[in-house]
This record gives structure tokens, C-alpha cells and sequence, in this order.
């Protein structure tokens, strides 16, 4: 895969690009980023959903709809996620590649402005968003946060980061809640959208074989009114625990969930964390792992156990499916499991299998454009942004001794049980 190219259009705002010709589509893809604060998140949140519904230029639903598939049957999507301690707004553009254009058009550049009018000119009048767009996207976000709550596995998942992460900025749902997002109104997003265009960090990400230079152009001319005071962006992480912490919360559920969470004692950009990913998927990161092989298939506790390593966080967490009767029993196993690899207790086949498996993972997302913009923009808080190859070397260079030493700084910080009534 070719390197990615950056240019910084303006303060805090930052265009990547990366030329690929195997496609016949292209993506534009915006990671707005703000530092996680429980009084921002639900307006910021609600904010990106406004923003991909409509703009002044296309005020409804049909007006946009008509213009994406003018472009080649377009694409304008957004979503909310965590990055360390940040929140980050995705809002993309995906289209037909410039190659395959009618006459010469450069669906690129109508891309970028397209982002452009929806990021710079929403739908706002006398200082506020429409009343009756706000309610109808407020609407859908409630919803989207209530099939979260009905998900239990993904509910003990966000319960576990939630106690464990109480005093911490990552302790904070990347939506809000139900209650803060009742509460918004129009001109609270009128100054959710102000803040956001002086103060928040920008990384646009190009994928295609189109002209960078016209899209970046287009994005740099929209900020040269802007006078902007970025954010600093940063995550914290603890590397020690002083106290171990065990919640139990019963509910109206037919199968318990236990999870498990760990301080890993490193984080991005730290040379070790590529060891610790290395150790947490030897652990039950693969069809091969410890906890699938072993409490899974072997012990049969579990409907499922796997764990998965937070890098930009260094927290690691093993969520579990369990039958109640055997949680007790399952977690001493999952534990069992963890002492072994810090005594040591791994063999070559589990290693190899983790490297092929991650590994492979990597090559894959060269695949699609939208695995290239995804695996790039997971790395924009990094120290350095590597390709997958450059990635996959980084994996297989990891010696034994360096995942035994990962095992080793494993810290129990936070057991959270969800338990029928």
C-alpha cells in the first residue's frame, strides 16, 4: 500500500491522502476530535447526526438524497466513537473514482465541497437549527442508545469502562445519555456547531486515485475565515492500581455477563504495546486462543470469552457469556489462564497462530477503500502511522520473552457481573 501523504491546511487541521488505483470508488473521510467532557458529549453527538442529515444548500431529506445520486449514486454517512480520551465525530463522503466520471467530472472535488457544505453551512436560522430536524435525529439517537441498553453484551462492556474508569475521562459514554440529550435545544446545538468549527481538532482522510490537492483546496479555502483556537488532545493513562474493584448489578436478563478489565501498564505510543496486543490476542483474541481453546471449548463455562486490548487507553478486557452458576468457576479459570502466560506457560503454536492471525487481519483491509480510511484514521493520535505491512513486521518481530514481560505487568483493576434478578 502506498505511504500516507499530510498537509496541514490550518491550526489543528490536518488533510491525509493516500493514492490507491485498484478501485473503482473513492472516500473522504472527517475524524473531528474533542477532548471527552460530560457536558459536551451529547450535544456533540447529536450535532454529527444534524450535520449528515441536511445543509442549507440541500434542506431536507429529498434535496440530499437527489444531489448524492447525481454524484454516481453517492454516499454521506456519520458515527460517534472513542479514541483514548477523546470523542471523535466521523462524518464521510464515499463516490465513484474520478476515472469512471462522465466528460472529465471530478466527483472528488463535488465530494469535497459537498462535506464541505454540510461541516460549514448547515441548516440553521436566527442562530439556531431547525426545530423539527433536531427532534427527528434527537429521536433516532435515543433509539440507537436504547438497542445499546437492550445489547447486553455490549451494555456489560460499556458498565465495565464505566466503573473502571469512574475518575477518568474514558469513563465517559461517547453519546451522553438519554437524560442530557432530552435536554438539548436548538441553539445548544447552534453553539455545539460554533465551538466545534474554532476549537476542535480536524483530520481529513482522502483514499482514491483522484487529485488530493483540489480536495485539500477546497477544505483549506472553507477554514480561512475561521479564526481557530484548537484543542489540545491527550489520554491519560494509570499504570498502577491501588485498589481492585468488584460490581455486581442484577437485571431482567436470561444469561449472565462477566467481565474482567486490566491495567496493561502501557500504552500508544509506547514500543511495548505492540507485544501487549500480541499477548491479548494469544490470550482470546483468535480461534486459537487460550480462553476459546480452554474455558470455552475444553471447560465449557463459557458461551463465549474473549479480550481485547484498548492501545491509546492501556486497558485490556475480558468479556465472558456464562451461565450463573458458573461464574465463579469461570472466572478463576480466565484468571488461571493469565497466571499461566506469566509463568511462562505458552507455546510456539500459539504464538504463530496469533501473528498469522493478526497479521492476516492487517492485509485485509487493503481490500476495501473503506478499510484503508478506517485503518489509517485509527492511528491519526498515533506517534507514527504505519501501513499494514509495516504493522505486520512490528507483530512478528515479537519474541516470547517480550509477551511473557506484557503478561507480567497485567493488573486486575475492575470485575463487573450483570446477573438475572
Amino acid at each position: 500500500m502506498n505511504p500516507i501523504k499530510s498537509r496541514e491546511l490550518a491550526d489543528g487541521v490536518v488533510f491525509n491522502s493516500i493514492s490507491d488505483s485498484r478501485f473503482k470508488t473513492m472516500k473522504l473521510l472527517a475524524n473531528i476530535f474533542f477532548p471527552l467532557d460530560e457536558q459536551t458529549v451529547a450535544q456533540n453527538a447529536l450535532l454529527c447526526y444534524m450535520l449528515v442529515r441536511c445543509c442549507k444548500k440541500y434542506p431536507d431529506f429529498t434535496t440530499m438524497s437527489r444531489k448524492l445520486s447525481l454524484l454516481y449514486g453517492a454516499e454521506l454517512n456519520g458515527s460517534v466513537s472513542k479514541m483514548g480520551d477523546m470523542q471523535c465525530l466521523n462524518i464521510d463522503v464515499s463516490g465513484l473514482d474520478d476515472r469512471y466520471a462522465i466528460d472529465g467530472e471530478s466527483v472528488s472535488a463535488e465530494l469535497g465541497k459537498l462535506l464541505c457544505e454540510v461541516i460549514f453551512n448547515p441548516k440553521i436560522s436566527d442562530g439556531k437549527f431547525d426545530e423539527d430536524d433536531m427532534h427527528q435525529e434527537k429521536r433516532q439517537l435515543l433509539e440507537m442508545i436504547d438497542s445499546e441498553f437492550n445489547d447486553k453484551r455490549a451494555y456489560a462492556s460499556q458498565r465495565l469502562i464505566e466503573e473502571m474508569c469512574s475518575s477518568e475521562l474514558y469513563g465517559v459514554k461517547r453519546c451522553g445519555t438519554k437524560e442530557q440529550i432530552e435536554a438539548l435545544t436548538a441553539a445548544d446545538m447552534y453553539a455545539a456547531w460554533q465551538n466545534m468549527l474554532k476549537n476542535a481538532h480536524f483530520e481529513f482522510t482522502f483514499v482514491g486515485d483522484g487529485n488530493p490537492d483540489s480536495v485539500a483546496d477546497i477544505i483549506e479555502n472553507s477554514f480561512k475565515e475561521i479564526n481557530r483556537t484548537p484543542v489540545d488532545l491527550s489520554t491519560d493513562v494509570v499504570y498502577t492500581v491501588f485498589e481492585q474493584n468488584n460490581v455486581v448489578e442484577e437485571m431482567d436478563v436470561a444469561q449472565s455477563k462477566l467481565e474482567i478489565g486490566f491495567r496493561t501498564a502501557c500504552a500508544e505510543p509506547e514500543e511495548e504495546a505492540t507485544a501487549t496486543r500480541l499477548m491479548c490476542a494469544i490470550l482470546g483474541g483468535t480461534a486459537t486462543s487460550k480462553l476459546f481453546t480452554n474455558v470455552r471449548e475444553k471447560k465449557s463455562l463459557c458461551y463465549y470469552c474473549v479480550s481485547r486490548f484498548y492501545r491509546l487507553k492501556g486497558i485490556m478486557v475480558v468479556e465472558s457469556g456464562v451461565e450463573t452458576a458458573n461464574i465463579e468457576e469461570a472466572k478463576k479459570a480466565i484468571l488461571a489462564e493469565i497466571e499461566d502466560m506469566k509463568n511462562g506457560k505458552i507455546d510456539n503454536f500459539e504464538i504463530e497462530s496469533a501473528k498469522l492471525a493478526i497479521t492476516n487481519s492487517f492485509y485485509g483491509v487493503v481490500d476495501t477503500v473503506s478499510g484503508i480510511a478506517n485503518w489509517y484514521s485509527t492511528q491519526l493520535m498515533d506517534a507514527s502511522v504505519d501501513t499494514p505491512e509495516q504493522a505486520a513486521a512490528k507483530i512478528n518481530a515479537v519474541t516470547k520473552e517480550q509477551i511473557i514481560a506484557a503478561a507480567k505487568k497485567l493488573q486486575l483493576d475492575t470485575i463487573y457481573t450483570l446477573k438475572p434478578m
